[in-house]
């Protein structure tokens, strides 16, 4: 019944972490989009500025521009935060191989999984500094 248990967790662990790779995977997607959006927004404004546009009109889409550059900041913020939730998850699930014998490894076919999870997690690895960071804000929340 604990092998069953050790099992369950672990499985339970290995779908949330697949699925918030696979929402942060996303997150990239629309990231990538918006900086499109926010780039075309600058090249717009420099183009009006070259020909001589009313300077009311310019105003507006640098305030657009203005907001959609710090909607960016805060969610590529956010998601960085997010990419560290993940490690952290990912060190989790790691420390739940431990509670595996070599045997059971070999018998759940898990080797494979601990591996693939160990490589993701060394890819997602935070920078120290942004894990101080990280985790100074979440001691103030």
């Amino acid at each position: 019944m604990k092998n069953k248990s050790k099992v369950e967790n672990l499985n339970n662990s290995i779908s949330l972490f697949i699925g918030v790779r696979n929402m942060l995977a996303d997150n990239v997607k629309d990231l990538d989009e918006f900086s499109d959006s926010i780039d075309e927004l600058y090249n717009d404004i420099e183009r009006l500025e070259r020909l001589n546009t009313p300077e009311y009109q310019l105003n507006q889409l640098k305030q657009k521009y203005d907001i959609k550059a710090r909607t960016y900041n805060q969610l590529f913020d956010a998601h960085q935060h997010n990419l560290i939730t993940l490690w952290k998850l990912s060190r989790y699930i790691l420390k739940q191989f431990k509670h595996f014998s070599e045997d059971e490894m070999k018998e759940y076919k898990l080797n494979d999984i601990q591996e693939s999870i160990q490589e993701q997690s060394d890819n997602i690895k935070p920078k120290f500094i942004d894990l101080v960071k990280y985790d100074i804000k979440h001691i103030k929340d």
